[in-house]
């Protein structure tokens, strides 16, 4: 019989988060960190600090009519339409 692997919540939530937003990338500009730091989170090579986690799950709770969910409009010249 293997040994179980030791509970990850973080990365748990990480993984939720980038399947619920669509990409590393949305997840990771709703987050403020860079997509890079979110793939590693996702996959369990780095533990994902408690504000970082409590952001994710802030995102999670909301829906996808929320606005910080959804991906920014770009006007011209790709600047974020406000």
């Amino acid at each position: 019989m293997l040994p179980m692997a030791a509970p990850n919540p973080g990365k748990e939530v990480m993984v939720r988060l980038v399947r619920k937003l669509g990409s590393v990338e949305l997840a990771a500009a709703r987050l403020g960190i860079r997509p890079g730091l979110v793939q590693r989170f996702a996959d369990g090579l780095v533990k994902v600090p408690d504000n970082v986690l409590l952001k994710a799950l802030d995102l999670m709770s909301e829906s996808p009519e929320t606005p910080a969910l959804r991906p920014a409009h770009k006007g011209p010249k790709g600047r974020p339409v406000i």
